[in-house]
């Protein structure tokens, strides 16, 4: 993707011409997905834009799932400078140290309402990207500088075989989740859990393994085919309502750069957060409005009875881990952040779904399920 070709093209552009730079540099970012999904295409964005914006003095690569190491390797492969870069979530990590889930997905808000755009806030108006530094750095013991910077959710609830009306109907099902706190506040409400990878989702559903699953988001489930499987769709999660992959640059190849050029790497991935929060909206209102008008797919409503009660599992689960001390400490911070901002934003956000809400009703906008 990003040769000396593609840097000549960049200065161009740029119309730096034959003066340009060249490459003094190379970042080469593994993601934790196939090269399809739109996590990996909004990568391929990222990369363009370092490049423009370093004068082609830094090439970049993205390089999909296992073309170095597989997913659950990403972290340890940067650390030691296999890859410079990659990009996960941090709860990946939480065995390593439970806290990762706090950054990157922490369950049902916390329990306290809180929501994806506070937590960028926390991450970048807050304490918390010094928080994330300090789990990377301290607590992993590992070189490596992260960005959170790639936020999508909320994510669905997940893909269901008939519709469910309350919390007792879904207790009795088997259900693909994402392991740690997520999976244990499952656990709580009783339902049984099994962790896997997504390419294996379809396959142990076919072998009647599980009954349901979530993986991502509409546009990457699609891609992976759950809709030939499953046609009740629960949009309205909470085990991962908040959703943020993180980007990590190994911390000395980041220090070896010139000041402007990590100042380059930095304004960067802030424009990541942007770049994928809005094309997430696009790419999955597409693809979502294609599972239902072309292949069938029913949106259903997550019964009420199942939020407060996954909201008070995911705080059980949360106090529990809680006894270790660096747990605790960014939990503190969090839930600070939470009493801080639930108010202003449940009254500011809640207006957006009166609105959607009022305009279907009235015939404004067109349902495409109906």
């Amino acid at each position: 993707m990003k040769k000396l070709a593609a840097i000549a093209a960049a200065a161009a552009v740029l119309g730096l011409g034959s003066n340009a730079m060249a490459a003094q540099y190379e970042l080469k970012i593994q993601a934790a997905q196939g090269s399809s999904s739109i996590y990996t295409q909004v990568l391929e964005r990222l990369g363009d834009r370092i490049e423009k914006l370093s004068q082609g003095q830094i090439a970049v690569e993205i390089l999909p799932e296992g073309a170095v190491v597989k997913a659950g390797g990403i972290l340890d492969a940067v650390n030691k400078g296999l890859v410079n870069g990659g990009q996960a979530w941090t709860h990946y990590w939480s065995g390593k140290h439970p806290a990762g889930v706090l950054f990157a997905a922490p369950t049902a808000g916390l329990g306290m309402g809180l929501d994806q755009d506070s937590v960028m806030a926390w991450i970048l108006e807050g304490e918390g990207g010094k928080l994330l530094d300090e789990y990377y750095q301290q607590i992993l013991k590992m070189d490596v500088k992260p960005y959170l910077a790639m936020p999508m959710g909320p994510e669905p609830f997940g893909w269901f075989k008939q519709s469910y009306k309350t919390l007792d109907e879904i207790r009795k099902v088997k259900f693909r989740s994402p392991p740690g706190v997520p999976a244990l506040s499952f656990q709580e409400l009783g339902m049984k859990t099994v962790a896997m990878p997504g390419p294996d989702i379809i396959p142990a559903a076919q072998r009647g393994v599980i009954d349901a699953a979530e993986w991502i988001s509409p546009a990457d489930d699609a891609i992976l085919g759950f809709q030939e499987i499953w046609k009740h769709f629960y949009l309205q999660g909470l085990h991962q309502v908040i959703s943020i992959a993180d980007i990590i640059i190994n911390k000395t190849w980041y220090d070896s750069l010139p000041q402007h050029l990590q100042y380059v790497i930095d304004e960067s991935m802030k424009a990541c957060v942007t770049d994928m929060k809005f094309y997430n909206v696009s790419a999955n209102s597409m693809a979502l409005k294609k599972l239902v008008q072309e292949q069938g797919v029913i949106i259903e409503e997550t019964p009420t009875d199942y939020v407060a009660a996954y909201m008070a599992a995911a705080k059980k689960v949360n106090d529990r881990f809680a006894k270790d001390p660096f747990y605790a400490k960014v939990y503190k911070s969090l839930q600070d952040w939470a009493h801080l901002t639930v108010p202003y934003q449940k009254r500011c956000n809640g207006i957006y779904y009166n609105m959607g809400q009022a305009a279907m009703d009235a015939g404004v906008i067109t349902d495409y399920q109906k």
